[in-house]
């Protein structure tokens, strides 16, 4: 997808464009408001948007209707064109503007598929039009929204990862991946065969007292199935993806979970599936470069800092292979034997 950058851009243009969006927000009365939680992290939504606004109370986890906590960051979603703000970009161009008053060379404005982002910290701005939306704000998908979460709530300690998590109380583990290389199916038949379950695509990961603890962001799962065992509310298919995504019941989704190892599944013909320990330095150096890609549109990357700041993150913890075999509910149970021994082979 082509990007044009325009680094100078101007600060009276973007003033007055916050300016609109915030006349916007003072008059406008919102479809749904209250506070979702993106893993520990408490986010003020205002959403002017019907078909959105209906999703968040069962997208979302832990979802606070009618309320706003102290000092959570706020994001207004607004059902209005960027036509009325900026002139509109060519639908499959991206163009990203910077302020010189921002130090850190973080885009101030983001144009992608008919949507607009600003950010004005603490506020965060996003307006859209029903035409393109439904096409990528799929939560739980690869799409504008995810990658703009993880832009707000990215720091030091706290960061969000492409991947599955799933475990118990003692003992989680956290399934990397590219896409297509069976996260979500292997974390839903360790749901189905009895672990907890995190998430299948964008895990909220935080330290705490060295040890690195999973949450749920949103309460979605890609599947090409239904399974026993998992329970779902509905079901649905993004334009474009040939998976359906389902809403999983909130009741069996954990949070909290610590996580002790990462496994990295390795597509094979084995009969059996085989599970082994690896060096975690190549593990994690694909996993930042997949961070970096995929925050690529919401952020300018360095992949040397995403490596120190993931590297740092999930110091400490062991790195497994697992050599799938042609059946995927084995394959899942040897993680769920690791799960259950903890970590012993």
């Amino acid at each position: 997808m082509p990007t044009n950058y325009t680094k100078n851009f101007d600060q009276s243009s973007f003033d007055a464009i916050c300016d609109k969006l915030q006349n916007i927000v003072a008059q406008n009365k919102p479809v749904w408001r209250g506070t979702v939680y993106i893993g520990e992290q408490p986010l003020y939504i205002e959403c002017d948007v019907q078909w959105l606004a209906e999703k968040i109370p069962l997208y979302f986890v832990k979802v606070l209707e009618n309320t706003k906590i102290d000092g959570s960051k706020e994001l207004y979603i607004l059902n209005r064109g960027i036509y009325k703000f900026i002139s509109c970009p060519d639908y499959y161009t991206t163009d990203i503007y910077f302020t010189g008053t921002n130090i850190y060379k973080h885009p101030d404005i983001i144009v992608h598929n008919n949507c607009l982002f600003i950010r004005k910290k603490p506020v965060f701005y996003l307006s859209i039009t029903e035409e393109y939306g439904t096409n990528f704000y799929h939560l739980g998908e690869n799409h504008l929204l995810m990658r703009l979460l993880n832009y707000i709530f990215d720091d030091d300690s706290n960061v969000i990862l492409h991947g599955s998590a799933v475990g118990n109380e003692n003992y989680g583990v956290l399934i990397t991946g590219l896409s297509g290389s069976g996260k979500s199916t292997l974390s839903a038949y360790c749901l189905a065969n009895g672990m907890k379950f995190v998430g299948d695509d964008r895990i909220a990961l935080h330290r705490e007292n060295n040890t690195v603890f999973a949450d749920p962001i949103y309460t979605t799962l890609s599947l090409n199935e239904t399974l026993d065992g998992v329970k779902t509310i509905f079901s649905s298919r993004p334009n474009g993806s040939n998976k359906d995504v389902y809403v999983v019941d909130k009741s069996q989704i954990s949070t909290h979970i610590p996580i002790k190892a990462i496994i990295e599944p390795i597509k094979s013909n084995l009969e059996s599936p085989l599970i082994t320990k690896c060096a975690i330095s190549p593990v994690l150096t694909r996993v930042c470069m997949d961070y970096s890609y995929f925050s690529l549109l919401a952020r300018h990357t360095n992949p040397l800092n995403d490596y120190k700041k993931i590297s740092g993150l999930l110091a400490g913890i062991d790195s497994f292979k697992i050599e799938l075999s042609k059946s995927i509910n084995e394959n899942a149970k040897t993680i769920c034997n690791l799960i259950l021994k903890q970590g012993v082979i």
